[in-house]
């Protein structure tokens, strides 16, 4: 047995030791302080925040409830730690919980359906045209877990009789989720699939069993409150009965006399109790508006009714500042600052043209949960102690001061302002050691480039004119370059001069890529000049070489080609993808990392004296490194230990760390080390895919199929150890096969991941 043990130690050292030598490998870090407006911040490096939604849970099973982020930029999920200090806001950035989530997307909200205590995942669905729900079954001994419910939530519309059909929900709407009845559980207030009126959803679970832990839901009211929105404002009609509503719909209202129109574009609801009167108040958002709709429930917790409405929640509520967020606030409910009190998060619904620097507004309640009094704090919570540049975030190490030491430029798509977007590169100077660095914001707005008016800023530095210092190159969106020489003095600080607006190449024509200009300059075919790599919109790149002579003032640039190495980074369907690319070498050999739309980073080698052929794709989803969207990666060995180290930037405005480090981290617990495997064959595949289990352990196991975003399609027993998997409907594209072995209980135990390339 102990040789048996030994050789498999042996060989994961090996495998290790091998896989080390063909790939680098990174892992989030915070180590790095990063000091803004001369204070550290406790998260700079925690990626940036847009347009959220926010919700309570205990992340880590220590009994205090921490901060779950749902970012509509990329549908990325980010995962704060609540360090329990009594009546402060102190949270600390931890990703490590983020993968525990399943792929959400459009919106997510999180609430105790089944009063365990731990808050359930509510999101839109898979499918469409409502919501999938997801149990929280996590425990100390698991860790964080979900299990999927539903894939699409149901309710019976014409109670008491009537088949169940999916419980709408637009991708766009965010309903409120709460005990309307205050029954013990949960009901759903949603916008009715033709806009106008908010249906009343039930939850039956306490009157057919007396217990909160089902989801069994039937129409109680198609006009709950009565209240219509009305058709070309946020505005409400009251007292709005709706024809054809269901039988005994709560209370009869007082008229029918006025109707509104079918017209529906997007409106997100809050339902809570604001005045103390025990039954649920509305709170509102519009997607064409800037403020939040107050309407006070004159009626009752099982037969709401509308009375009043207040267009400037929550001022003249609490007599505090009004919501005014330019395009189409949601409110959320939270414990922000650990005193028992949810307090309210504002942040806009719609992923563009919308507040991205100032976007998550926090009211403290300085009262109680039956009967809050919210008072405005600030209008970027969290993001002040965040690396955040609006929207869009493009990192590049350049040592722009000649102390040999990398500091930091991250390029923008933009802050949104009252005369639309600023577009800017943010300069962070270096101010730590050579091992230890440490970063300053010294300004938003390096060299005052935002007077240039180019939109979607993506700088690059190297040396183009041969004089052994870095000149500088920035991308616009409209798919050209623009041109800065240094004219710095030897070892001087970098003194950048726009030399040729719109760059040109070899016939004199301005060099475009189409839209979304990502440009690197390096040395690709060895010859001692720098060229250009460029991204673009399209999900290609195109090289550009320096055909010129190496001390010309102006490099002379040829078109190879639009193409190179056949990368091309969109998913299947799109025809955009965004590719951000980053050449480097390891241990001479050139490799690149390429950024991209989906969120993921893709990593190629086969390079070398390659330019003209295909190169090798070895991961799609690099480390697992997952960003949101249009990721942007960068590195250097910024603490000199031998590593490369990497920065990942994403359209949320932020940017991540990853730390460079010698293995990977497949292994961390040789006893625990899984002595079964899987063969996968043929890959790719056309029409069917062959599973077969290798050294088995007499263990039963499961296949998982998921997209590369992480939806799940299809989950079946292995019988004998083996499974032909059909592949004839799936689109061609990247997917993930997951095989678990099952306890004698049948739990999940070891899991073992390979991907698939499906090709017809």
């Amino acid at each position: 047995m102990k040789s048996i043990r030994f050789s498999l130690i042996l060989l994961c050292f090996l495998f290790i030791r091998s896989f080390a030598d063909a790939q680098p490998f990174f892992q989030w870090n915070d180590s790095i302080r990063v000091k803004i407006d001369g204070a550290f911040t406790a998260n700079p490096w925690a990626g940036g925040l847009n347009f959220i939604q926010a919700s309570n849970i205990d992340l880590n099973s220590d009994g205090i409830k921490d901060l779950f982020i749902f970012d509509r930029t990329g549908n990325k999920v980010r995962t704060f730690i609540n360090k329990g200090t009594a009546n402060t806001v102190d949270f600390k950035y931890d990703p490590q919980y983020e993968a525990k989530f399943p792929k959400l997307h459009d919106w997510a909200l999180l609430a105790d359906y089944n009063c365990d205590g731990k808050e359930d995942i509510f999101s839109y669905s898979d499918v469409g045209g409502g919501f999938k729900v997801y149990k929280n079954t996590s425990s100390i001994s698991s860790g964080l877990e979900f299990t999927l419910v539903t894939m699409l939530q149901y309710s019976v519309f014409n109670p008491p009789g009537g088949s169940p059909i999916n419980l709408y929900v637009s991708s766009v709407d965010i309903p409120a989720i709460t005990d309307i009845d205050n029954d013990g559980d949960l009901d759903i207030v949603t916008f009715a699939i033709t806009g106008t009126y908010m249906e009343y959803h039930q939850n039956k679970s306490m009157e057919l069993y007396g217990t909160c832990d089902s989801l069994k839901f039937e129409m109680k009211n198609r006009c709950w409150g009565y209240a219509a929105e009305n058709s070309f404002s946020n505005g409400y009609t009251l007292n709005d009965t709706c024809f054809g509503n269901v039988v005994n719909p709560g209370i009869i209202a007082y008229n029918d006399e006025e109707r509104s129109a079918d017209r529906h574009s997007g409106s997100c609801l809050l339902c809570l109790d604001l005045d103390g009167d025990n039954d649920k108040d509305l709170v509102t958002g519009d997607i064409s508006f800037n403020n939040l709709t107050m309407l006070t429930n004159g009626g009752t917790p099982t037969a709401g009714s509308m009375v009043a409405i207040d267009a400037a929640f929550p001022s003249n509520n609490s007599s505090t500042t009004p919501v005014d967020l330019n395009i189409f606030p949601c409110g959320y409910y939270v414990d922000v600052n650990f005193d028992g009190m949810k307090d309210l998060i504002v942040s806009p619904n719609a992923p563009n043209a919308s507040e991205d620097f100032n976007s998550v507004v926090y009211y403290k309640n300085a009262g109680t949960n039956s009967f809050p009094d919210f008072q405005f704090q600030q209008s970027n919570l969290l993001q002040d102690n965040m690396i955040e540049v609006g929207e869009g975030a493009y990192p590049v190490f350049f040592d722009y001061d000649n102390d040999g030491l990398k500091d930091l430029f991250i390029g923008d798509y933009g802050y949104f302002g009252a005369t639309g977007f600023k577009h800017k590169i943010a300069q962070f100077k270096n101010t730590g050691t050579a091992s230890l660095p440490e970063f300053d914001l010294i300004t938003r707005d390096y060299a005052g480039m935002s007077s240039l008016g180019i939109t979607n800023m993506i700088p690059a530095f190297g040396d183009l004119d041969g004089d052994a210092d870095a000149d500088m190159i920035v991308g616009g969106y409209d798919g050209k370059m623009h041109y800065f020489q240094n004219i710095a003095l030897p070892g001087a600080a970098a003194d950048f001069v726009l030399s040729q607006p719109n760059l040109r190449n070899s016939s004199n024509r301005t060099i475009d890529v189409g839209d979304f200009a990502v440009p690197q300059i390096v040395d690709m075919d060895a010859d001692g000049k720098n060229d250009l790599v460029i991204g673009g919109r399209n999900g290609k790149l195109a090289y550009y070489h320096h055909i010129g002579s190496a001390t010309a003032t102006l490099p002379l640039l040829d078109s190879i080609t639009h193409f190179l190495g056949n990368v091309k980074v969109n998913l299947p369907g799109y025809v955009t993808g965004y590719s951000y690319p980053f050449v480097f070498k390891q241990n001479g050999v050139t490799k690149l990392l390429v950024g991209e739309e989906s969120g993921y980073i893709r990593l190629y080698d086969n390079i070398d004296g390659n330019l003209s052929g295909a190169f090798s794709l070895v991961d799609s989803t690099y480390e697992d490194i997952f960003q949101g969207t249009r990721t942007a990666p960068n590195g250097a060995d910024i603490n000199n230990d031998g590593f490369m180290d990497l920065i990942v930037g994403n359209y949320q405005g932020g940017v991540s760390y990853y730390k460079g480090r010698s293995t990977p981290t497949l292994v961390t617990n040789f006893a625990n080390f899984i002595q079964w495997n899987f063969d996968l064959f043929p890959n790719p595949a056309d029409n069917t895919v062959n599973i077969k289990i290798r050294n088995d352990n007499n263990s039963a196991y499961t296949l998982e199929l998921y997209t590369i975003m992480g939806q799940l399609i299809s989950s079946q027993k292995i019988i004998n150890n083996s499974i032909v998997l059909n592949t004839q409907g799936l689109a061609q594209g990247i997917y993930i096969c997951k095989v678990s072995e099952l306890s004698v209980n049948g739990v999940k135990g070891a899991e073992q991941i390979k991907r698939i390339v499906i090709r017809h």
